[in-house]
């Protein structure tokens, strides 16, 4: 088990590096910080010009490395986390309102469930103009089909079957 504490509003777990400088680096990098800025943002004494060398500098050590990797890995599990604790709220919200017959509660959660899940229930709208495709050969047709198709995920139906 990990052990857990809140230093100015971020998480910090076990593994975090004895320096402290070398840790808010970590964080800030995380979070989004440029380098230098990182760096400087730290406590870490020296000219400004010079702070992009000497973040990258940091960047190359192997402990920083390690640690980066490790605080990337702990904010997309609790970003996983999140969507699953999301996902089983409205899955209960779903049945909650079955069983109560909130019937427009239910299919709202049911339509959530099959966005996420399913890719379902996908809202759609029309592009172009009227005659935007008029002078389109049934070829480049077909191909615009492919292409909406694909960004759909379906697999490519093939240069037949779209007769």
């Amino acid at each position: 088990m990990v052990l857990v504490t809140r230093i100015w509003g971020k998480v910090m777990d076990a593994h975090k590096l004895r320096n402290v400088k070398h840790e808010l680096f970590c964080q800030m990098i995380v979070a989004g910080a440029p380098r230098g800025e990182a760096y400087q943002k730290s406590g870490f004494q020296g000219k400004t010009e010079h702070a992009n060398t000497y973040g990258t500098m940091l960047l190359a050590k192997p402990e920083i490395k390690k640690r980066i990797e490790q605080l990337l890995q702990n904010s997309a599990s609790r970003a996983e986390i999140s969507r699953k604790q999301i996902l089983e709220r409205i899955m209960e919200d779903w049945d909650s309102s079955r069983r109560l017959g909130q019937m427009s509660s239910a299919l709202k959660a049911a339509e959530l469930m099959g966005k996420e899940l399913h890719k379902m229930f996908v809202e759609r709208k029309e592009v172009g103009g009227p005659g935007d495709f008029d002078s389109k050969t049934e070829d480049e047709l077909k191909e615009i089909v492919r292409e909406g198709l694909k960004e759909l995920g379906w697999d490519d139906p093939g240069p037949n079957s779209l007769n």
